[in-house]
């Protein structure tokens, strides 16, 4: 028992306390993610309508390849938007630290094989 490395006096977060973090949490990552999402959207379809303009050239491979890349950009903008829009439902949803941390040592421990 000398060996855990387990602080039995450490106080215990509160419900109360555990929703806020989860809350404010939740807000930054929004908030991070919303924004950025937006921004690559909107540089990827400026960069579309630049491709749109040099399509309309005599080079029409450029206007291919520009727009192209303003499409990918366009979709990463996308994934970063339903990463800030999707949200775990509660704090309940996610696992307790402790129980991560328990995991992980008992798979760091060796397994004796009798050899």
């Amino acid at each position: 028992m000398a060996d855990q490395n387990v602080n039995v006096n450490a106080p215990r977060r509160s419900r109360i306390g555990r929703i806020r973090i989860f809350d404010r949490a939740l807000w930054r990552k929004w908030s991070k993610y919303t924004v950025s999402g937006l921004l690559f959207m909107a540089v990827g379809f400026v960069t579309i309508i630049v491709g749109i303009f040099l399509n309309a050239a005599s080079y029409s491979q450029a206007g291919f390849l520009v727009g192209g890349f303003g499409v990918i950009i366009v979709i990463v903008g996308i994934v970063r938007l339903l990463i800030g829009f999707i949200n775990p439902a509660t704090p309940e949803d996610l696992r307790p630290l402790e129980a991560q941390e328990e995991e992980l040592a008992a798979q760091d421990e060796p397994v004796d094989d009798g050899v």
